[in-house]
C-alpha cells in the first residue's frame, strides 16, 4: 500500500457559488462560471509553504494536487482511511492500481483555506474497459498459460532462478499489440516492424500477440522482440536477425515440402528462389549462434520447419483426464526437400483436432476486435481481448522459451546442443496420432519426435555440463 496520497483541491469560483450544489443544466449553459478562480488557486499555494512534508502542484486547469504522507493527510484533512473495493459488475476492468484507499469521512478543507478552496477529495484509480489482463471464464475445455507452464515442467526450473533473464528472443509474426496482460505480468515485449509491415503494434489477426505469450509463460524474464512481418519473409527474417537475438521463434511456414528439391525447382522456380534465399539467411544466422525454432505445421508439410538446422515444433495435446497424446491437429512428415529429415524434432502443447469448439486449446491475449478475439468461445463474447486457440504456432514459442532458459544458464549453447538437451530429456508420448495419421509409439517416433519438452530436466542437462 502506498504511503503517500494525492489529494485534489478545487478552488472556489469567482462568484464563490457553491459548485457541489449546482444544477447540471446551469453548468451546460454557462460552464465558464463554474471554473475555479485562478487567483484563489494561487493564494492557496502559500498555505503549503508552511508544510515542508507536503508537495503541492498547480494543474493545467487551476486546481491543486497535494502529495502528502498518511500522517499529515489525517492532520490536514481530518479523515481516516480504509481499503476501497471495485464493483464486480465488469470482469473486464483494467485499473492503474490493484488496491486503493478511500476516506471514511468527506475530507475537511483546512480552516486557513476555507475562503479559497471549495472542496477536496482523494482520487481513485480510473477503470479502463478494454481487454482484461486476466482471461474471462469460458464453459469450454481449454488450458490457461499457467497450465501450459506446469505441463511442460517449467515452474521447477523457475524456482532454480532459470527464467531467461538477459536473453533476447525475436519473433516474426502478424504484429504485437500492447495487451495489458504483458504489463500486468512485467513481461518485456518490444514491437518493431520489417520493411513494408506497417505499425508494429497493430495486429489485425491477433496471432502474433497471442502466440508470443507462450514464450513468456516458459521464460518470463526474457526480452521478446516482436517483428511484424512484411511482404517478404526473407526481409522479415533479416529484420529479426539484425536485432541480434539469441533465439528466433517462427510460428509460420510454407506448405511446400511435398516434392523433391529438383521437382520444386522445375514446378515453381520463383518460389524455389525464395526458398534458397530463406535457407541462406537462416543458415548464416544459425552459424552465427542464433537458435532458430519453426512450427512443424497444422497438417502442413512446412518449410522452413523442415530445414535440418532448425528445431521443428510438433504438438501434444492433453486429454480430459490429464493424460497426453499426439495431437491430431499437428504435422508429422518425412521431408522430400531434405531427404532423411523427419519433422518434428519434439513437441510443445497444442489443442486437439475435433469438432468446434476444439478442446484444450489455450486461452491467449489478443487485440480486441482482432480476428482471433473470442475464438472458440461458446459464450460468443467479443471485445474481451482474449481467444482460445493454439496449434504448433503455440508449440514453437514454447520451445523458444525453453531454449531461452538454456541460454540463460549457458550463453554459449549452440543449436545442436539445445536440440540434444531438449530431445534427450523430453517426455515420451506413446498414444495418439497426428494430422497425417502417424501414430505415436514408445520411444522416438515420427508423430512426436522425441516427445514433449520437459523444461526443468533440459535445464538440468545444460547446467550439468556448464
Amino acid at each position: 500500500m502506498a504511503q503517500e496520497l494525492v489529494v485534489r483541491l478545487v478552488p472556489k469560483t469567482r462568484s464563490a457559488a457553491p459548485r457541489l450544489d449546482f444544477a447540471l443544466e446551469s453548468v451546460r449553459a454557462k460552464p465558464q462560471e463554474f471554473a475555479p478562480d485562478p487567483r484563489r488557486a494561487r493564494s492557496a499555494l502559500s498555505f503549503f509553504a508552511e508544510h515542508p512534508n507536503v508537495e503541492v502542484v498547480p494543474t493545467e486547469k487551476d486546481r491543486l494536487e497535494v502529495t502528502v504522507g498518511r500522517k499529515d493527510f489525517t492532520q490536514l484533512f481530518g479523515a481516516s482511511l480504509r481499503q476501497g473495493e471495485y464493483s464486480n459488475r465488469d470482469k473486464f476492468r483494467l485499473t492503474a492500481s490493484e488496491k486503493f484507499l478511500v476516506p471514511e469521512q468527506p475530507l475537511q478543507v483546512p480552516d486557513a483555506l476555507k475562503e479559497t478552496i471549495e472542496f477536496a477529495y482523494l482520487p481513485r484509480p480510473i477503470e479502463f474497459y478494454g481487454p482484461s489482463a486476466r482471461p474471462p471464464s469460458e464453459c469450454v475445455a481449454h488450458l490457461r498459460l499457467e497450465d501450459v507452464c506446469a505441463i511442460l515442467n517449467a515452474p521447477r526450473a523457475h524456482r532454480q532462478k532459470w527464467t531467461g533473464a538477459g536473453i533476447k528472443v525475436a519473433m516474426v509474426d502478424s504484429g504485437f499489440y500492447a495487451h495489458p496482460f504483458f504489463a500486468a505480468n512485467g513481461y518485456k515485449l518490444i514491437p518493431s516492424a520489417s520493411p513494408g509491415a506497417g505499425k508494429p503494434d497493430q495486429d489485425d489477426s491477433g496471432h502474433g500477440t497471442g502466440e508470443c505469450a507462450n514464450i513468456f509463460t516458459i521464460a518470463p524474464d526474457c526480452t521478446v522482440y516482436g517483428v511484424k512481418s512484411g511482404p517478404s519473409a526473407a526481409t522479415s527474417l533479416e529484420a529479426a536477425i539484425a536485432l541480434e537475438p539469441d533465439v528466433m521463434s517462427n510460428s509460420w511456414g510454407f506448405d511446400v515440402d511435398t516434392v523433391s528439391r529438383d521437382q520444386l525447382k522445375s514446378q515453381d522456380p520463383n518460389f524455389f528462389s525464395e526458398l534458397v534465399d530463406i535457407e541462406t539467411i537462416l543458415s548464416n544466422a544459425i552459424q552465427a549462434g542464433i537458435i532458430v525454432v519453426f512450427s512443424a505445421g497444422n497438417g502442413h508439410h512446412a518449410f522452413p520447419g523442415s530445414m535440418p538446422q532448425v528445431i521443428a515444433a510438433g504438438g501434444v495435446t492433453v486429454r480430459e483426464d490429464g493424460s497426453l497424446e499426439a495431437s491430431g491437429y499437428a504435422s508429422s512428415f518425412q521431408s522430400k526437400i531434405y531427404p532423411g529429415r523427419k519433422v518434428p524434432d519434439l513437441c510443445g502443447i497444442v489443442g486437439a483436432a475435433s469438432a468446434k469448439p476444439m478442446p484444450h486449446h489455450i486461452m491467449l491475449p489478443v487485440p480486441p476486435e482482432s480476428e482471433l478475439d473470442g475464438e472458440n468461445f461458446t459464450s460468443k463474447q467479443k471485445k474481451t481481448g482474449w481467444g482460445i486457440f493454439s496449434g504448433t504456432s503455440a508449440a514453437c514459442p514454447q520451445l523458444a522459451g525453453a531454449i531461452a532458459l538454456l541460454k540463460s544458464i549457458r550463453k554459449s549453447v549452440t543449436a545442436d546442443q539445445a536440440r540434444v538437451a531438449l530431445t534427450k530429456t523430453s517426455t515420451d508420448i506413446s498414444t495418439g496420432k497426428t494430422a497425417m495419421g502417424d501414430k505415436a509409439a514408445v520411444g522416438p517416433d515420427l508423430a512426436t519426435g522425441a516427445g514433449l519438452a520437459s523444461v526443468r530436466t533440459a535445464c538440468e542437462f545444460i547446467a550439468a555440463i556448464a
